[in-house]
C-alpha cells in the first residue's frame, strides 16, 4: 500500500509558493515602470543610441557633400580638357601653371622684397684657451638661419647665389661650406624674398637665431641683417633629374 500524505504537507507547500509568485509579479511590474521612467527621463544607453544615430546621419550628410564636390570638380576637369584644344586662353592658363611650378621648384630667377643676412668669420685669432669652434661660421649656423627664414614666410632663398631648393644640402668641408656641391667660404650672403619684418623678427626673436649666434658674435663673428624693397634671387643651376623616385599611379 502507498502511504497516504497528510494535508499538512500540501499546506506547507502552498504557504511558500504563493509569496514567491506574488514577489515575481511585483518585481516584473516594478522593472517595467522603472524602464519606462528612465527612458522618458533620459536613460544613458538610450541617449547614447540617439547620439550615435545623429552622428551617423551627420557623417552621411558630409559624405554626400563630398561626393557632390567631387562630381563638380570632375565636371570642371572635363570642361578644361575639352577646351584645351579649342582656344589660346586655355593654352595660356596652362603656360601660367607651368611657369608657377617652375618658380616653386626654384629653376627660375625671382625678385621681390626681402632681407639679406651677411655672416663672416671672426678676424680674431683664438688664444690657446679659446674654443676655435666659435670663431668661424659653420654649416649648422647657416642651416639654422635658413630654417628660421622658411618658418617666417620666406618664398625664395639663396646663399652666395646658390639657390636653396628641396635637394639642397649644407655641410662643412674643412674651413669651407659645401652648398649644392659648390664649395663656398666666408663671408656668406643669404638672400631671402618674403615678408621683411616677419623674417627679421624671426631671426631676432628671443631664443632664436641671433641668440644662438651670440657666443660666436662675442668672439668676433659678424652677423648683419638688412631689409630691402627688392632683391634678386638667382635660379637653381643644378640637376633636378630623379633617377630613383617615380610618381605613383593613381588607382
Amino acid at each position: 500500500m502507498q502511504p497516504v500524505r497528510g494535508g499538512s504537507g500540501m499546506a506547507r507547500r502552498e504557504n511558500w509558493e504563493i509569496p514567491i509568485a506574488f514577489a515575481c509579479v511585483l518585481l516584473g511590474v516594478m522593472m517595467t515602470v522603472q524602464f519606462r521612467t528612465q527612458k522618458k527621463e533620459g536613460f544613458p544607453l538610450y541617449n547614447q543610441r540617439t547620439d550615435l544615430i545623429q552622428m551617423v546621419n551627420e557623417l552621411e550628410r558630409q559624405r554626400n557633400r563630398l561626393e557632390t564636390d567631387l562630381a563638380e570638380k570632375k565636371k570642371k576637369l572635363d570642361e578644361f580638357e575639352q577646351a584645351a584644344a579649342k582656344g589660346p586662353d586655355v593654352v595660356k592658363a596652362m603656360k601660367d601653371q607651368i611657369e608657377l611650378a617652375r618658380m616653386e621648384a626654384g629653376v627660375l630667377p625671382v625678385k621681390g622684397p626681402g632681407i639679406i643676412v651677411e655672416m663672416s668669420d671672426s678676424p680674431k685669432s683664438p688664444s690657446p684657451s679659446d674654443d676655435t669652434y666659435y670663431f668661424i661660421v659653420h654649416d649648422v649656423d647657416i642651416d639654422t638661419a635658413i630654417n628660421e627664414l622658411w618658418s617666417a614666410g620666406a618664398e625664395a632663398i639663396s646663399i652666395n647665389d646658390q639657390r636653396v631648393v628641396t635637394t639642397t644640402s649644407i655641410r662643412c668641408v674643412g674651413p669651407t661650406v659645401l652648398i649644392n656641391g659648390v664649395r663656398l667660404s666666408s663671408p656668406y650672403k643669404i638672400k631671402a624674398i618674403g615678408p621683411k619684418k616677419d623674417m627679421e623678427g624671426g631671426l631676432r626673436m628671443p631664443g632664436g637665431f641671433m641668440d644662438y649666434m651670440a657666443p660666436a658674435v662675442q668672439r668676433g663673428v659678424t652677423v648683419r641683417i638688412n631689409q630691402y624693397e627688392e632683391i634678386d634671387v638667382p635660379e637653381y643651376k643644378g640637376s633636378l633629374i630623379f633617377r630613383y623616385a617615380k610618381p605613383m599611379k593613381k588607382e
